[in-house]
């Protein structure tokens, strides 16, 4: 398991940027933070671009423009399958103090060269 961890503001110019391809928003959706990997360099690399398979986001607490987030992506699981290799990748978000405020888990696929 590889694992990263780093702080991510919420700004109002990635809310615009958003709300620009989505629409305007009365509140961030749970599907935000999965913008935030932009913002979050990880470790790891995959041998060609990435296709989701799946992806799943939950927000426990509402999201702020100007909030800081202690964010953990996790390279959770690898498995080949013939020319494929599968991830799973978790992004959690925590705030100041601690409480978990969201968890998006993304399932890709590489094929392999």
């Amino acid at each position: 398991m590889k694992k990263v961890t780093t702080i991510v503001t919420i700004t109002e110019e990635m809310v615009q940027n958003y709300e620009a391809i989505v629409g305007k928003q009365n509140r961030l959706p749970p599907t935000f933070p999965m913008i935030l990997y932009r913002y979050i360099k990880v470790p790891w690399e995959f041998q060609a671009a990435p296709i989701h398979r799946k992806q799943t986001c939950e927000c426990f607490k509402e999201l702020f423009s100007g909030e800081s987030y202690r964010c953990v992506v996790t390279l959770e699981q690898e498995i080949q399958k013939g020319k494929y290799m599968f991830y799973t990748q978790s992004l959690v978000g925590y705030n100041k103090e601690g409480s978990e405020c969201f968890r998006c888990v993304s399932e890709l696929v590489v094929r392999l060269p």
